[in-house]
């Protein structure tokens, strides 16, 4: 199956004082490890996506090859980021989506649920932990016309919610790999793990 991988690192860091995707964990910034993680992977993918505000982030992807792609509506919130990776995906089976605040998720993840996608293409295979569902997800291609439907700050959580008979979960033991970058807190937790 053909799928575009489309990270998300558009936000507005709403919760810190500081734009946190250009915060450092040891010495690297936080948006660079998805971007290192998703490029170790990139025969997997058809191509690789990264939409942004900043012009740093940017670069950074276009230097891995990535096709990136400025977002100036990010105030619009994170759908606005959604329908730009969809917009400018290639014709492909599927969008596997990533969040550019959660840097530990593992390359051992990716793999294990892009090789159910290839199995069961028509499902949404959606990231698990403790119950919840995370990010990374796969839409596959019948889903499209939702995503650019999509509006304001919901992101794909509404058609999760109106498609669960079409979800296939990916249980993943680590919460560790799920760790959002979201306050102040989640950041130096980050830190003191990665220390």
């Amino acid at each position: 199956m053909k799928v575009s991988a489309i990270i998300m690192a558009a936000g507005l860091s709403r919760r810190m004082n500081e734009d946190k995707l250009k915060m450092k964990i040891n010495d690297k910034f936080i948006f660079e490890y998805i971007l290192d993680t998703v490029n170790s992977c990139e025969h997997l993918f058809e191509e690789i996506i990264a939409v942004a505000k900043d012009d740093y982030v940017l670069r950074k992807a276009s230097s891995l090859g990535f096709k990136a792609i400025r977002n100036v509506n990010s105030h619009l919130g994170q759908s606005s980021t959604i329908k730009l990776g969809v917009q400018n995906s290639a014709d492909v089976d599927g969008f596997m989506f990533f969040v550019a605040d959660q840097p530990f998720i593992s390359k051992n993840t990716i793999e294990s649920m892009l090789g159910i996608f290839d199995e069961r293409p028509g499902n949404i295979i959606v990231s698990c932990c403790n119950g919840i569902n995370r990010n990374p997800v796969i839409f596959p291609i019948e889903f499209k016309n939702d995503l650019l439907g999509l509006e304001g700050d919901m992101g794909g959580r509404i058609i999760l919610k109106s498609n669960t008979y079409k979800i296939i979960k990916v249980h993943v033991q680590s919460e560790h790999e799920f760790k959002d970058i979201d306050t102040m807190q989640d950041y130096e937790e980050a830190i003191r793990k990665k220390g």
